[in-house]
């Protein structure tokens, strides 16, 4: 049997729907494989769970990652400014990790495994959970692995342009979350009991590129006094989470108005609940609006950095709706031609580069294809491992 492990390593559920589909799919289709899902919360071992009903048949076995006590407790303080905690549960675990032929990760952490403790051998596997065009979500960690499994051609063109990519190293299979949110929620979910316009805002953390320190509160303000439009407010899971570091402060007194809906980090933040119950999107530089795009609508964009972002590919989604350089005015006038100036300027535009973001085969689903691409990509590897014994 070849061994396989799906971590999932943080503190929040964000990451579980990018690769707890392959893994189930993975041990349903191919019994030569055995699938472990390792957790090191609870949380995120519920929503594995959850998951795992719109797969039945399948093998997997569970196991949750051990937490040494005394970081549990210091561990709130410190998670304010970085997550040391990913470290200590790979260091924690080491020796189950090494009874595993290999690792599918769907986040970069996990290559501490090769790089700090020393498994040389543990075949590393990647599966992206963002499908966005931030600069951070492009570096040399992405060739680290041994196999990088992509959303679309978006990310073959980008990571072969930086040298990334290795022949025979990565497999365009679409993106699995969809199917989940799909499958497990079928009906979008109504936020508020009008039906006024309902606009999402989605700051991402990295405050070298968010719209949060710079004009966070002053949309908020906006919202407060333009009670004509309905705001849900739901930012990338780790703004707050890493409050200190990024600078996020909330007054109270945002929580306490009719037309603004708050979630700092719900499992609703995750699973798409808001990108599907917005009528018009807006943030900077989060991933999540590729998701929003899964149905069309207005977008628009804060540039709270002052970027000259024309023909940079990092900033590539701005295309795709109307861009705001200071809230006011520019907020009020973007809203008012939201929905006027989307059909004619940007629906096509969207259309065009959601498929080039995220592959689609009839027939197929994503969850299947990534699963195909592990279990045809190890099975080769032991194959030439028992050829010829140095080349692996």
């Amino acid at each position: 049997m070849i061994r396989v492990c799906f971590l999932f390593n943080h503190y929040f559920v964000h990451q579980v729907p990018h690769a707890a589909p392959y893994a189930f799919e993975l041990s349903r289709k191919y019994p030569e494989i055995d699938v472990t899902i390792a957790c090191s919360s609870t949380q995120e071992m519920a929503f594995v769970k959850a998951i795992s009903t719109l797969y039945p048949g399948h093998r997997c076995r569970y196991k949750l990652l051990y937490v040494p006590w005394y970081y549990s407790l210091i561990d709130p303080l410190v998670s304010k400014w970085v997550f040391s905690r990913k470290r200590i549960v790979l260091k924690n675990n080491l020796s189950f990790f090494r009874q595993m032929d290999a690792l599918v990760a769907p986040e970069r952490n996990c290559m501490q495994l090769r790089t700090r403790f020393g498994l040389k051998d543990l075949i590393m596997i990647h599966a992206r959970h963002g499908a966005g065009d931030r600069e951070g979500g492009f570096d040399d960690r992405s060739g680290a692995f041994d196999l990088t499994l992509l959303p679309g051609q978006k990310y073959v063109d980008r990571l072969k342009e930086l040298g990334y990519l290795k022949k025979g190293g990565y497999a365009v299979v679409g993106w699995p979350k969809f199917e989940v949110v799909q499958g497990l929620w079928p009906e979008k979910k109504r936020i508020f009991d009008d039906q006024k316009p309902v606009v999402v805002y989605n700051p991402h953390f990295d405050q070298r590129v968010s719209s949060w320190a710079s004009m966070g509160l002053q949309v908020l303000d906006f919202f407060k006094n333009h009670p004509e439009y309905n705001l849900i407010f739901a930012p990338h899971v780790v703004l707050f989470k890493r409050r200190r570091r990024h600078r996020a402060r909330l007054p109270r007194r945002y929580f306490k108005i009719n037309n603004i809906h708050i979630d700092l980090g719900s499992p609703a933040s995750a699973d798409m609940t808001y990108m599907r119950a917005a009528d018009i999107y807006l943030g900077d530089v989060s991933s999540q609006v590729y998701e929003f795009l899964l149905e069309p609508r207005p977008c628009i964009f804060l540039n709270g950095h002052h970027v000259d972002w024309h023909d940079n590919p990092f900033y590539y989604h701005w295309n795709l709706g109307q861009v705001v350089d200071q809230v006011e005015p520019g907020l009020e006038q973007a809203l008012n031609q939201a929905f006027s100036t989307h059909k004619g300027l940007y629906l096509d535009l969207q259309k065009e580069a959601f498929d080039y973001t995220f592959f689609n085969e009839p027939g197929t689903t994503a969850a299947e294809r990534g699963a195909r691409a592990i279990a045809e990509f190890l099975l080769n590897r032991l194959r030439m491992k028992a050829f010829n014994p140095s080349s692996a």
